[in-house]
């Protein structure tokens, strides 16, 4: 069954999913990309966001998500031999195609007939991105890239060493990069829970106030809760976590970047959880028209459906849209 991107409940306006979050240009140069394998919209658009890395990173992501499988994105790769962008949307898009053969679901749960395939074709990726690297020695996109390759590939620790380097020499706080690194140290990959909640902690004490990545305990809260290791809601650990997170991220007017509708859905559900509607509903206005499945997707309950339940409640008690 085909999910729709965009989902309604009541006389609520609908949600978007799409995870452009509104970029009117990203979405022509996606068309462009995908509809009519025209990938110059696609170039033109991620040169002309200069160093801005968040919005590079976003929007990377999205035309490889868009484009998983196309040939149009080699066919950028040939007409640019020596440009950097076509081989860093094309090797984030192939991370993608890998994930998609492994599935999201636990290791003992892939069919043996998927690793193969996962790990030739992760392996091809994360090629491309060091190759993309070095063509673009400032650029901590394709860096973060490597970091998401690392993981799957369990690469040993000094490798996944040498590549942080790398990635925070360009950009000391790429939300992304740390993202994936959070999930190398998890335990579930190549570290261990003590060693996780070390680093969220210190990376979100570390940055400025309503910076992204203070929600990275939460994050780390997140991942406990997928190894069906939750500390609980009302354990002291959380509580402690998410009272910093209210004092310096929800109440320190939190720093707009690409990606803050899943910032806003990740607390959202968290809110949900604590039966806290009045106070989600602020994050749910903050989101507009669109959504995410930051979270959800770990409910027990289609995603987009929970989502947009919890969403629907916590407007209407609170006074509708």
């Amino acid at each position: 069954m085909t999910i729709p991107s965009r989902v309604s409940l009541g006389y609520l306006p609908p949600v978007s999913f799409d995870q452009a979050y509104g970029d009117s240009e990203l979405l022509t140069a996606a068309r462009a990309l995908v509809r009519r394998s025209d990938w110059r919209p696609a170039r033109d658009l991620l040169l002309a966001g200069g160093t801005d890395w968040a919005l590079k990173d976003h929007r990377v992501d999205y035309l490889a998500h868009k484009a998983v499988g196309s040939r149009v994105l080699w066919e950028w790769a040939n007409a640019e031999p020596a440009g950097a962008d076509a081989l860093t949307v094309l090797s984030r898009s192939e991370v993608k195609r890998a994930w998609a053969f492994r599935g999201m679901t636990r290791a003992r749960y892939v069919s043996k007939s998927a690793w193969p395939k996962f790990f030739a074709v992760l392996a091809h990726a994360d090629e491309l991105a060091a190759q993309a690297g070095e063509r673009a020695p400032l650029d901590p996109t394709p860096r973060a890239t490597a970091l998401h390759t690392a993981r799957g590939l369990e690469v040993p620790r000094r490798v996944f060493d040498a590549r942080w380097d790398s990635l925070i020499a360009c950009d000391p706080l790429h939300r992304t990069g740390h993202r994936h690194a959070l999930q190398y140290l998890c335990a579930k990959w190549s570290g261990s829970h003590k060693e996780m909640f070390r680093f969220a902690r210190n990376t979100a004490e570390a940055v400025p106030d309503g910076h992204p990545l203070v929600m990275l305990p939460l994050v780390a809260h997140l991942e406990m809760r997928m190894a069906d290791e939750n500390m609980g809601l009302g354990s002291a650990r959380f509580a402690g976590d998410f009272q910093q997170l209210q004092a310096r991220w929800i109440g320190a007017n939190p720093r707009q970047h690409p990606s803050i509708v899943q910032d806003h859905t990740l607390v959202a559900f968290y809110l949900h959880l604590l039966r806290r509607s009045a106070d989600a509903a602020v994050h749910y206005r903050a989101m507009g028209r669109h959504g995410s499945t930051e979270g959800w997707m770990y409910d027990g309950r289609t995603p987009r459906t929970a989502f947009v339940r919890a969403r629907a409640a916590a407007l209407r008690r609170d006074g509708g849209q």
